[in-house]
């Protein structure tokens, strides 16, 4: 990362651990590189040369950007802006493998598309219906083919049809 504000936004975290605790990712694995300032230390290393590896680039990705670190840090880091920076160095220069840039690139053009979100629900619906998942579950394929997909599979909602709201509800 060659920008000019990096080592000072790098140089604000004074790695107390405020932020460990506000951290989903880390709360749930207790991974400290899935930490914001474990995240930070990578960032650092990555800055002092360190080649972006595939495990180093795993838990920038691992970020869910909810920026509660945030707002619990007592020294003001800007993670907001180390991560941003961050992941736009991270699709410069890791290439990702086929598979990877294939899933990232559909949920890209789908999921912050509302109209085109509503339009998979005909389809899903009938895929559920049809018993075609419960099969597909048990024969295991789209975990050994994609396991980011069969991940997305098992969370897909139930879906039936919605109820029809009233047009007026009494208070």
């Amino acid at each position: 990362m060659d920008n000019e504000e990096l080592p000072k936004l790098l140089g604000d975290c004074v790695h107390c651990g405020f932020c460990l605790p506000t951290c989903p990712t880390y709360v749930l694995w207790g991974e400290e590189m899935d930490s914001p300032r474990g995240r930070i230390h990578l960032m650092e290393q990555h800055h002092e040369g360190a080649p972006l590896s595939a495990p180093m680039v795993q838990h920038f990705d691992a970020c869910l950007g909810c920026m509660a670190c945030v707002t619990s840090c007592p020294s003001g880091v800007q993670y907001d802006r180390l991560i941003e920076m961050t992941r736009a160095e991270v699709e410069r220069e890791h290439p990702r493998p086929l598979p990877e840039r294939a899933l990232r690139e559909a949920i890209f053009r789908l999921f912050p598309y509302p109209n085109r979100l509503r339009a998979l629900r005909g389809p899903l619906r009938a895929y559920q219906k049809s018993g075609l998942d419960k099969l597909i579950r048990r024969s295991g394929v789209l975990e050994r083919l994609s396991p980011s997909l069969a991940a997305m599979e098992r969370l897909a909602p139930p879906l039936s049809h919605s109820p029809r709201l009233p047009e007026r509800v009494a208070a």
